[in-house]
């Protein structure tokens, strides 16, 4: 039987990455995404904003000061980063291998168990993809290839921007074993806090510990994850359960004081933007979400109690992607719970997703039935 052959492909600050991409004329310069105010802090920053020591996290006021004036603040374009995030996906599926396990809007996993042969070995594998990634979209991705899934992804970020490192049965001691514990993905606070308390500082600390300790002190998660640093198991990869699990828009209000026209305005746009994504992957919604934020903390969907509805979703009868029915549905939401409240965030949400093809089989066997 084969060894698995795992990758882990991550975008290199993905955000900031497409913003440049995006922009010619922000190549080369020190790029954030954040809100620009001086009190919000950044949210993605591109390699060139981190050779001034300009890291996500960072307070803007802060970043301002490292970077000596030159510092470009973008407020961030969630449509921008779904459409090269579905560019980079489909394009892996579609040259490479359908067996891709999504997690989310920068990362996957690719199991190439069956397909690395073909370019010679894992190596030439990896660089086939990051070419084909940069040619499609003019972004790098680092790559972590392994026998396991928690060994690619740390791999996958050991060697950044545009790197590929191979972590192998021979290797994965040398590697892994050597790095800090708090580095291990999987690893919370609270093992943290146990960690110090048992003089944990590396993996190999963590390996040496006796089992009955192990599994005293953290139970069944502390058993797998001495298993998977041991490289056993941690190898299945979700091509199966790929799809699409949920497709949403959200604005946020920088001002306060908004009609309840200009709020149906964005929330049609909104919708809009939700059916058009639903009819690009060919998709049908059966339950539609209305998500709302309010500036005051204190009014929030805990006042559901004294609104007309006790729900926020409506779910409909059959499938659809019709504009006028999802935009109609939120809007009646917004009618029944809003009561002029300042509202700093809008959103729709569909769930409940179906294939048109599999709906139009389901229909056709139900006829059959009939």
């Amino acid at each position: 039987m084969n060894q698995k052959v795992i990758l882990h492909l991550d975008m290199d600050a993905f955000f900031a990455s497409c913003e440049q991409a995006h922009d010619k004329t922000l190549k080369n310069k020190p790029v954030v995404v954040a809100r620009n105010n001086d009190k919000s802090i950044i949210v993605a920053a591109s390699y060139d904003a981190r050779k001034y020591g300009i890291k996500a996290g960072t307070p803007i006021f802060e970043a301002k000061k490292l970077a000596y004036g030159e510092l470009i603040i973008k407020e961030g374009n969630r449509d921008l980063y779904e459409e090269y995030s579905e560019r980079i996906f489909n394009l892996i599926k579609e040259q490479f291998t359908y067996k891709v396990e999504i997690l989310g809007i920068d990362e996957c996993f690719i199991d190439a168990t069956n397909i690395w042969k073909k370019y010679g070995n894992v190596k030439n594998l990896s660089l086939a993809i990051q070419t084909a990634v940069y040619q499609e979209t003019g972004l790098t991705c680092s790559i972590g290839v392994s026998f396991t899934r928690l060994f690619a992804k740390m791999g996958s970020d050991m060697k950044k921007p545009n790197g590929i490192t191979i972590i192998t049965k021979e290797n994965y001691k040398t590697l892994i074993w050597n790095k800090p514990i708090k580095d291990v993905i999987g690893v919370g606070v609270s093992s943290l806090e146990k960690m110090e308390k048992l003089n944990v500082e590396t993996v190999n600390d963590f390996i040496k510990l006796d089992e009955k300790i192990i599994e005293n002190t953290f139970g069944l998660v502390g058993q797998k994850m001495f298993q998977k640093l041991n490289g056993i198991k941690n190898n299945e990869i979700a091509y199966w359960d790929t799809s699409m699990k949920s497709i949403s828009k959200e604005k946020t209000f920088e001002k306060r004081n908004m009609s309840i026209e200009e709020i149906e305005e964005v929330l049609f746009s909104l919708a809009e933007k939700v059916v058009i994504r639903m009819q690009k992957n060919n998709l049908l919604a059966k339950t539609v979400s209305l998500l709302i934020k309010f500036y005051n903390q204190e009014i929030n969907f805990d006042k559901k109690e004294h609104k007309k509805r006790k729900s926020y979703s409506e779910t409909f009868i059959e499938y659809t992607d019709s504009l006028e029915k999802i935009y109609s549905t939120v809007k009646t939401v917004l009618d029944d719970i809003y009561e002029g409240e300042s509202i700093s965030l809008i959103g729709i949400g569909v769930t409940n997703l179906l294939e048109k093809d599999k709906l139009v089989k389901q229909q056709s066997f139900e006829n059959i039935i009939i």
